[in-house]
């Protein structure tokens, strides 16, 4: 290389004297950026063009690049892809479930990831399932020992990944979740978080379920701020058509139920068995629940439902249900649709991936936290899918989602939980770990980010029995379990969960039941 420039700057010099031309010798001599590097401008490159973004185009920032048309053509390490020579990013993902029929969670990221790969082409996937919280921490570390970027697709890896990035700074590590909590607490700045605010898709499932019907029903998951918000968000979009409504609440007290047999038998002496999900379903059927939403990964309770109305055809009223977490969540492992589903709560979460895996191809990702909103487009990253086979009305659906999106003053965010309304009892606004005299977000009144995020109080109107195991006792207003306890003047006195002996949770070995202590 050196030799080539001393040639160039004799010629420049050489042709100067004969023709005596005014010239001046401006030869670039310095080593510019290599394959893979940012750029701005092709003059930042060496001997290659500034490749910028296709997913963000309005950003400025690229990668050097050539174009080609095999590996041969690009320089070592970088590889022809899409026909330019790009670096490849070697990705590991850990995953909480497995991808199958009754899946939805880590379906909806699995094939996201796939979507975004074979988009931006440099990706490869090394992915692990199966990956139940409480302890993956030499997981993720194996990951981290052959990998660039590690990813995670549920809110109970937070201290592990924490912990593995201290360990691992030279990688990047991203984990679902709402980011207050490890944005603020110091931890470190190889590790970030990532979310689509799924509670606007259930506000909206709220106004839909709610249409002519009476009494609802959410299965919830995990005993945290997320499922919550949830919960109460569909609570508000129902109270918003009839605000006289109920909405039933009860829990898994994680993602799904990790036996892999059913254990709960119902009625008792029966010898019929469930999974905690259905079995939750069917406490909702007797109880006089008209449709059913759930927080989990799985679909068990769609398919139990359309088993015992075909059971029950001339049942009054009809019972039906809300899948989670994937469009197609209302079909069955043949691609038939569930007739007694009404439709999907879906995330979508390639937006959000594309986005991160190209902002680290170009060196700019730097956020603690990246989040996205409903849009009310196709690619929308949350909403509701209609089953055409159902009784929803797609396009009245998809009416509610574009009047959400585009929502000003205040915006989709603080929208879904604006006031007024009354809370059973458990809010803490102020954060000094007592309720809150007054148990009511007024008029008007919207939540900060940081309430959003430990949100462990329930909406008036959504209620539990006061006898757990029995579905015809009364209602009376749910609480949180793990949240404050209402009226206590003692600092962070919390409401207890059911006793096993009544209501047995799924908690996985080293997660909390606690709503608090699971406020991420």
């Amino acid at each position: 290389m050196s030799s080539r420039r001393i040639n160039t700057r004799t010629l420049l010099l050489t042709g100067c004297v004969l023709f005596h031309a005014a010239c001046s010798l401006a030869v670039d001599t310095s080593v510019k950026k290599g394959i893979g590097e940012s750029c701005i401008a092709d003059s930042d490159c060496q001997a290659a063009k500034c490749l910028l973004s296709s997913i963000e185009p309005e950003d400025k920032n690229g990668v050097c690049s050539i174009r080609c048309a095999a590996n041969e053509e690009c320089p070592s390490p970088s590889l022809c892809i899409k026909q330019q020579c790009q670096l490849a990013m070697n990705v590991g993902v850990a995953m909480t479930g497995f991808p199958g029929e009754l899946e939805g969670w880590t379906v909806a990221h699995n094939d996201a990831l796939q979507a975004t790969s074979d988009l931006l082409g440099y990706l490869r996937l090394e992915k692990l399932f199966g990956l139940t919280p409480g302890s993956v921490a030499k997981e993720v570390k194996d990951l981290a020992s052959r990998n660039q970027v590690i990813v995670g697709n549920t809110v109970d890896y937070g201290d592990d990944f924490v912990n593995a990035a201290k360990a691992f700074p030279d990688k990047r590590f991203l984990v679902v979740n709402d980011g207050v909590r490890y944005t603020y607490d110091g931890s470190t700045p190889n590790f970030s978080t990532y979310w689509v605010h799924r509670e606007q898709a259930w506000y909206i499932a709220g106004k839909v379920a709610a249409t002519g019907r009476s009494r609802l029903g959410v299965i919830s998951a995990f005993i945290n701020p997320d499922c919550v918000r949830d919960v109460n968000a569909f609570t508000l979009g129902a109270q918003s058509v009839n605000p006289a409504i109920k909405v039933e609440v009860r829990h898994i007290g994680f993602w799904f139920d990790v036996n892999t047999s059913p254990t709960y038998e119902y009625p008792v002496g029966s010898g019929v068995k469930y999974y905690r999900e259905e079995y939750l379903t069917r406490l909702m059927w007797e109880s006089g629940v008209e449709v059913i939403a759930h927080i989990g990964n799985t679909q068990r309770s769609v398919k139990l439902i359309d088993q015992l109305m075909m059971q029950n055809p001339t049942r009054n009223p009809k019972v039906w249900t809300f899948a989670n977490d994937v469009k197609s969540g209302c079909k069955d492992s043949a691609g038939s649709y569930f007739p007694t589903c009404i439709g999907s709560i879906y995330e979508n979460w390639m937006p959000i991936y594309t986005r991160i895996f190209d902002q680290i191809h170009r060196g700019v990702y730097a956020t603690p936290t990246i989040e996205l909103d409903i849009d009310g487009t196709d690619n929308t990253s949350v909403g509701v899918s209609i089953n055409p086979k159902g009784p929803g009305d797609e396009l009245a659906t998809r009416a509610l989602i574009q009047e959400l999106a585009r929502a000003t003053n205040p915006g989709p965010r603080q929208r879904v939980f604006m006031g007024p309304y009354e809370v059973t009892g458990q809010r803490d606004k102020e954060f000094n770990g007592l309720p809150d005299v007054t148990q009511k977000v007024l008029a008007g009144e919207t939540l900060s980010d940081t309430e959003l995020a430990r949100m462990c109080w329930f909406v008036k109107g959504v209620v539990e029995k006061t006898k757990l195991s029995d579905p015809m006792s009364a209602d009376k207003d749910a609480l949180v379990p793990g949240g404050l306890l209402p009226g206590s003047t003692v600092v962070d006195s919390l409401a207890q969960k059911p006793s096993d002996s009544e209501d047995k949770l799924v908690v996985p070995s080293g997660l909390h039941w606690e709503c608090k202590k699971n406020s991420f």
